[in-house]
């Protein structure tokens, strides 16, 4: 016979569980967006500056901190407190990718199709921020360095079906194929959650928080250190790996072989490294953990800048995939350090606001840096994104070496 206690044991294992499997669901879906539909409109001809609208579709990873306080605050009455959000979001997100699988990407339909990959986006960031909410609620705090490990790992795997084999299927199966399979596999994504709603109810409290605190993180001395430099950090480690598919296209690689080599290999190099970064963090300090990924990632870029420099594909190719790997190792430590800031009763907002408001502004900045390449070139812009990410580094681990 089961008893509270043995419950408490197995809960963990269904929490990891729908963890990943959510992640390999949204994986698909970002990586198809970030990593494959920019190159395939700039392979048709679209010019760098007017890529920048791409951009926006991903804006609601930025800004879920606005409605983040509501996923603290309500309870959607038909599932769990949490669980509730993540399948709701999940369903959204699959209406959404259904009807743009039934339209095609003609210029007639720019607009209706930037309105579903927002409404798509949307639900996905709700998706993650209750996730992680989950996380912090109910899971041991001994497992959360395995669970921060398990999204970049979910995310990872997605990303090398989304933005790798999607890709370089996509002159086979085109546009209705490929955003009917990842409809379909976010629809999926829903079962584990769902089997995880009645564990949920029985030991999550039925009373909800009153008064979250939505600006409780700008009044707080540390924590507006934390938010202020994590946000920064995240800005510049995201101008060092959005545009190397870009890059790529620009140094006349196919989009086969970028499908093939950055959107496969890269996404099991990502995964291999979240999973080196979680084993790492049992062995190592988090300290230690993120100094070895900020150098291998500092590393990576100069290997891509000399790429642009020498006009070898090859190398490019070798830094970018070393990036963005060591990029997913950092984001591991991250995930780690803001599920043990994010507060229990409002874990939904601390988590929105330390993690999002990064991405918000350098979501911004990535819609702007396309018609900046286009003036500067690749080589200054990408010397000027090492120094800053390196700055910015250097900045953050202040933080960290100080236990802040």
């Amino acid at each position: 016979m089961n008893t509270p206690n043995s419950e408490i044991e197995i809960i963990p294992r269904f929490i990891l569980l729908a963890t990943a499997v959510s992640y390999i669901a949204l994986g698909m879906l970002l990586g198809f967006t970030q990593g494959g539909l920019a190159p395939i409109l700039r392979s048709l001809g679209v010019s760098l500056a007017e890529l920048r609208w791409v951009y926006v579709i991903y804006l609601p990873f930025g800004l879920a901190f606005l409605w983040s306080p509501m996923i603290d605050a309500w309870r959607l009455p038909w599932l769990g407190r949490r669980s509730g959000w993540i399948v709701s979001s999940q369903l959204l997100a699959t209406v959404a990718m259904l009807m743009v699988s039934f339209l095609s990407p003609s210029t007639g339909n720019w607009v209706m199709l930037m309105l579903l990959g927002l409404v798509a986006t949307f639900a996905a960031a709700t998706a993650d921020v209750a996730l992680d909410a989950l996380n912090v609620d109910l899971l041991p705090e001994k497992n959360r360095a395995m669970a921060a490990g398990l999204k970049m790992g979910g995310l990872a795997l997605g990303t090398l079906i989304g933005g790798g084999a999607l890709v370089a299927f996509y002159p086979q199966i085109g546009w209705h194929g490929t955003f009917g399979v990842i409809a379909a596999c976010t629809a999926c994504s829903c079962l584990p959650i769902l089997a995880l709603v009645s564990k949920e109810r029985r030991l999550f409290p039925q009373s909800l928080p009153q008064g979250v605190q939505f600006l409780h993180l700008w009044r707080d001395t540390v924590l507006r250190q934390r938010l202020l430099r994590l946000s920064l950090l995240v800005c510049t480690l995201l101008a060092l790996f959005n545009f190397n598919r870009l890059l790529l296209v620009d140094m006349g690689v196919s989009l086969e072989r970028i499908g093939t080599l950055l959107g496969t290999t890269g996404p099991f190099a990502n995964a291999l490294a979240a999973l080196i970064a979680t084993l790492l963090l049992h062995r190592l300090s988090i300290k230690q953990t993120a100094w070895l990924s900020i150098a291998v990632c500092l590393v990576g870029s100069v290997i891509v800048w000399l790429g642009v420099f020498y006009a070898n594909s090859n190398t490019v190719i070798i830094g970018s995939i070393t990036v963005t790997a060591t990029a997913a190792g950092l984001y591991v430590v991250l995930g780690s350090l803001i599920l043990a800031w994010a507060k229990g009763t409002q874990a939904a907002t601390d988590y929105a606001l330390l993690y999002g408001v990064g991405r918000f502004i350098g979501t911004f900045a990535l819609i702007g840096l396309p018609a900046l390449i286009q003036s500067i070139g690749w080589n200054i812009f990408l010397a000027f994104a090492i120094l800053a990410f390196a700055i910015s580094a250097l900045w953050f681990m202040r933080i960290v070496d100080a236990g802040v």
